[in-house]
């Protein structure tokens, strides 16, 4: 341990806390992990260190270890999720000191169609008084808060890290997440500079975050305004740094030739591709939505020669995984179906692989799903699905409910995505785009320039280039 703390190198703590974080900064070609091994060949007075959740460590640690030196070191970190009744009280307390579309969504509702939380929706009313009178003090939120969840929780995970490797600064690219969250409190406890991010668009405006970084880097302009209009950041604490993935989604490199895409998945050259992302158990009326567009497609229905790939949902959990694996098997046989069961982002040829399927589909038809960015990179038509098959469901239980979602809000408002609420709709949609694939490129276009700050392939720079001036 002595020779770590007399390296005399500016030290960067790093977490790993997720596999969106993962993906985001450290699997893509090109990534910031990559540059920070390109840094560290010049900079010897540079060391980070990645701390990884101990549940994750052997998923990641393959990326870490044949790099590992004095300048780059990997540790794994277990972590406590079980709370005392207080500790849950209180994180509940601070959580819903917002209450967003999405809090609203997830916390009253329920978010699948068999579960519903004992009287949730009768106690709305109180998380929003929560909000709409603790949550209106900035007070509260920046200083309150964080005295509190100091007397709370008396984990300290970390602290014997701090005194190894003795940080300047913490990038914590996953403020949402319950690791970075006690990483936060540990460095704000010892006045360590902390550059933080969240790893999804869909996370700055679902719960309160208890900690905030000393700086802010949000992906895109629609990001930075729920920093500050939710999370209590000031306008001059954020700055904009782009979607580092996209850097490698945007370049399309990897894009392979329609005719090669289309011998790949054994399809007619003239094929009209649809690609339909599933959204797992949340729609378990998607097969209902299948069964009547093959028969659209079996009666020639639509323009062209029509196909189909299905990319059934699988990150389930618990007894959904089963469900969401099963829902479309019985489609398999059928000629014109292809079905995409592989992982992405974890592997990288099945990303590219998925990543060509949106390239090449003529439409994409999915439910109000995060895809719709990645989609837009394409500049493929995208439809949501806004409606539950052959029937009604109570607004509760219906996939109509996630229209709330606070993030895709802007997305409505530019127009760029298709919301159906009926077959006829969806027939037509589908018919329109196949015969005119530029139909809503101008509004595509302003999502992608207004949702996704630069195309320019320099966002891992732009974060790379945050996180050492830092500690610079």
């Amino acid at each position: 341990m002595k020779s770590v703390l007399s390296s005399g190198k500016k030290t960067i703590f790093f977490t790993v806390s997720s596999t969106p974080s993962f993906r985001n900064l450290f699997f893509l070609p090109g990534c910031v992990f990559e540059k920070i091994l390109e840094i560290l060949k010049t900079r010897d007075d540079l060391r980070f260190v990645f701390l990884v959740p101990e549940e994750l460590f052997r998923k990641f640690s393959y990326r870490f270890l044949p790099h590992q030196s004095e300048s780059c070191a990997v540790e794994g970190i277990a972590v406590t999720k079980k709370l005392t009744t207080g500790q849950r009280l209180f994180r509940f307390f601070y959580s819903y000191l917002i209450y967003t579309g999405t809090t609203h969504l997830l916390a009253s509702m329920g978010t699948r169609p068999d579960e519903m939380r004992p009287g949730s929706r009768f106690i709305a009313p109180f998380k929003m008084g929560i909000a709409y009178t603790f949550g209106r003090s900035r007070l509260v939120k920046t200083r309150i808060i964080p005295l509190l969840f100091n007397r709370i929780f008396r984990e300290r995970p970390f602290g014997d890290l701090f005194e190894r490797y003795a940080p300047q600064g913490v990038f914590l690219p996953n403020l949402y997440s319950w690791f970075d969250t006690l990483l936060a409190r540990e460095a704000a406890e010892r006045g360590i500079k902390t550059l933080g991010m969240v790893a999804n668009w869909d996370h700055i405006d679902k719960y309160f975050m208890p900690f905030r970084a000393d700086r802010f880097l949000a992906q895109s302009a629609q990001v930075k305004d729920g920093a500050v209009r939710e999370q209590a950041y000031r306008a001059e604490d954020v700055g904009l740094a782009g979607y580092p993935y996209f850097d490698f989604v945007w370049r399309k490199e990897y894009v392979v030739k329609r005719d090669e895409f289309m011998a790949r998945w054994n399809f007619p050259d003239d094929a009209k591709v649809l690609l339909y992302i599933s959204g797992s158990s949340y729609c378990p009326d998607e097969p209902e939505v299948i069964e009547e567009i093959l028969g659209v497609m079996d009666r020639g229905g639509f323009p062209g020669n029509t196909h189909l790939i299905i990319r059934p949902y699988l990150g389930g959990r618990f007894k959904d995984k089963d469900f969401d694996e099963k829902k479309f098997n019985k489609f398999e046989e059928h000629p014109a179906v292809r079905m995409y069961r592989r992982e992405s982002w974890s592997d990288l040829g099945e990303t590219i692989s998925y990543l060509n399927i949106m390239a090449h589909a003529d439409v994409v038809m999915s439910g109000f799903s995060t895809a719709a960015l990645e989609v837009s990179l394409f500049d493929r038509p995208l439809i949501s699905i806004g409606f539950d098959g052959y029937r009604r469901r109570p607004f509760h239980r219906s996939v109509r409910r996630f229209e709330y979602f606070t993030h895709f809000q802007d997305v409505f408002r530019i127009g760029a995505v298709r919301v159906v609420r009926d077959f006829p709709q969806l027939y037509d949609a589908i018919s329109g785009y196949l015969k005119n694939p530029r139909l809503d490129a101008e509004r595509r276009a302003r999502m992608r320039e207004m949702m996704c700050y630069k195309l320019d392939g320099r966002a891992s720079d732009r974060i790379l280039g945050e996180v050492i001036k830092m500690i610079d």
